[in-house]
C-alpha cells in the first residue's frame, strides 16, 4: 500500500505540472507551421536558390542591352623607337597614351537571347513552386507531429481517467475485504489491476514526451523552451466532400498543387533550351561602333612646343561604325553535344511530368479513399463506445451486487477504455485526412486560408 501511495502522489504532482502548462499560452497549428517555416534551414536555402533563379532571369533580360567599353593604355618609350608622330626612327624618351571607346549590338543570333531569355523566366518560375513544395513537405510533418501530440495528449488523459477508476475501485474493494463482503483475493487483482494501468499511464506521458519532442524537432523549436499546443481542432472543410469525384478533384489539384506546375515549367524550361541550342547554328550579325584618340609627347607645333592634351585629344581622334556577320563553319561539334543533351533534358523533364501527374492522380484516389475508410472507422468506433459504456456500466452494477468478479469486470472495464481511444484515433485521423483533400483543393495546409 506505501507504493501505491508513492504512485498516486507521483502521478498527482506530474498531471498538476501538466495543468500548468496548459495554462500557458497555447499554439495553433497554423502557428506551428509559419514558425516551423521561419525557422527550417532548408525552406532558408531554397528561399536563395529563387534569388538567385530571379538573377539570372533579370541579367538574361540585361543580355539584351549593348556592350560599352573604355579603354586606356599607357607607353613610355626608350633608345631607338619610332616617332608616332612622325613614324620615323628616333632615340629619346617619350610617351604617349591613347583612350578609346566601344559599343556593340547584337542584331540577330538566332533568337538565341529571346529564348535564354523565356527558359529563365521559366526556370524562376520553377523554383519558385519547388519552394512551396518544400514548405509543404514542411508543413506535413509539422502537421503529423501535431496530430501525433494530440493523440497522445488524449489517450494520456484515458490512461489517467482508467488509473482514477482503478484507485476508486481499490479502495471500494479494500473497504468491503474488510467488512468481509468479497474475498481477499478481489483485493490482490484491484492491486495488480491498479499497478497495471498505472504502468500504462507512464507509458502514455512518455510517448506523450516524445510526441512533444517530435514537433519541436519537426519545428526547429528549442528544446528546452515549453510548447504547449492548442488541443481545439476545429473541421475546416466547407462543403460536402461526398459529392466529390477523383477527376474533379484532380482537376483542382492539379491546378492548386505546385508539384504539376513546377514538372510543367521545368519542361518549357526545357524546350527553350532546345531552342537555344538550335540557335547557336544561325549566323550573328551585330553592330559596332567606337571612338578612338591619344595623346602623344612627341607631337609638336612648329616652335617645337608639345601640343596640348585637349587639342591633340580633338585631332588625333577617330570613330567607326560597322556591321559584323559571324558564320558559323566548325566547333569541334560541340554546338552538336550541346543540342543532344538539350533534347535529352528535354526527355527527362517530359518523363519527370507524366511521373508526377500519375502521382498526382493517384494521390488523389487515395486520399478520397482514405477519408470515407477513416469516416466509416470513426462512425463504427462511436457505435461500439456506445456499446460498450453500456456493457461496462451493466457490469459495475453487477460488480457491487455480487453477481459478477473483479475479472470480468475489469475485462469490461478495458474494453470501455480501448473504445474510447479507438474513437479519439479515428476522430483525429478523419479531421487529418480531410485537411488533406482541403489542401488538394486549395493549395494551403493553413486553416484560415
Amino acid at each position: 500500500m506505501k507504493y501505491l501511495a508513492a504512485i498516486l502522489f507521483l502521478f498527482e504532482f506530474v498531471f498538476l505540472c501538466q495543468e500548468t502548462l496548459f495554462a500557458q499560452k497555447s499554439w495553433t497549428l497554423d502557428q506551428c507551421i509559419n514558425y516551423a517555416w521561419e525557422n527550417n534551414f532548408s525552406v532558408h536555402n531554397q528561399e536563395l536558390g529563387v534569388k538567385i533563379k530571379k538573377t539570372d532571369y533579370r541579367q538574361a533580360r540585361n543580355d539584351l542591352l549593348p556592350d560599352l567599353g573604355f579603354s586606356t593604355s599607357y607607353t613610355q618609350n626608350y633608345g631607338r623607337s619610332i616617332d608616332p608622330t612622325t613614324n620615323s626612327y628616333i632615340d629619346v624618351q617619350f610617351f604617349n597614351n591613347g583612350y578609346g571607346l566601344s559599343a556593340s549590338l547584337d542584331l540577330f543570333n538566332g533568337f538565341m537571347k529571346v529564348n535564354t531569355i523565356n527558359m529563365q523566366r521559366l526556370n524562376y518560375e520553377a523554383e519558385k513552386n519547388k519552394l512551396q513544395q518544400l514548405r509543404n513537405e514542411v508543413a506535413f510533418t509539422v502537421i503529423n507531429s501535431y496530430f501525433n501530440v494530440l493523440l497522445q495528449q488524449g489517450l494520456s488523459s484515458i490512461a489517467l481517467e482508467n488509473f482514477k477508476l482503478s484507485r476508486t475501485q481499490l479502495d471500494f474493494t479494500t473497504e468491503f475485504v474488510r467488512l468481509g463482503r468479497k474475498p481477499g483475493t478481489d483485493m490482490l487483482e484491484t492491486e495488480a489491476n491498479l499497478a497495471s494501468d498505472s504502468f500504462l499511464l507512464v507509458q502514455s506521458y512518455n510517448l506523450l514526451e516524445q510526441a512533444s519532442l517530435g514537433l519541436k524537432y519537426q519545428m526547429n523549436y528549442p528544446v528546452a523552451d515549453s510548447l504547449v499546443i492548442d488541443t481545439v481542432v476545429m473541421s475546416i472543410f466547407a462543403g460536402s466532400i461526398d459529392t466529390l469525384s477523383m477527376d474533379e478533384l484532380y482537376r483542382v489539384a492539379a491546378a492548386a498543387l505546385p508539384d504539376l506546375v513546377y514538372a510543367k515549367n521545368n519542361l518549357l524550361a526545357a524546350k527553350k533550351a532546345v531552342q537555344v541550342s538550335q540557335g547557336s547554328f544561325s549566323p550573328r550579325l551585330g553592330f559596332y561602333a567606337g571612338w578612338n584618340s591619344q595623346y602623344m609627347q612627341t607631337s609638336r607645333d612648329s616652335l617645337n612646343r608639345i601640343i596640348p592634351f585637349t587639342d591633340q585629344m580633338t585631332n588625333n581622334s577617330s570613330e567607326y561604325l560597322s556591321l559584323g556577320l559571324q558564320i558559323p563553319l566548325f566547333s569541334k561539334f560541340s554546338k552538336y553535344t550541346s543540342l543532344s543533351k538539350s533534347k535529352l533534358r528535354y526527355q527527362q523533364a517530359k518523363i519527370q511530368y507524366d511521373d508526377i501527374s500519375y502521382k498526382l492522380m493517384m494521390g488523389v484516389e487515395k486520399s478520397l479513399t482514405e477519408w470515407r475508410a477513416s469516416r466509416a472507422e470513426y462512425e463504427s468506433s462511436l457505435s461500439q463506445l456506445a456499446k460498450n459504456l453500456k456493457a461496462y456500466q451493466a457490469a459495475e452494477k453487477k460488480l457491487d451486487k455480487g453477481l459478477i468478479n473483479i475479472i470480468e469486470f475489469d475485462i469490461q472495464k478495458n474494453k470501455w477504455i480501448r473504445a474510447k481511444a479507438e474513437v479519439l484515433r479515428t476522430g483525429l485521423q478523419v479531421l487529418l485526412k480531410e485537411r488533406y483533400i482541403r489542401f488538394l483543393m486549395t493549395g494551403s495546409l493553413l486553416s484560415g486560408k
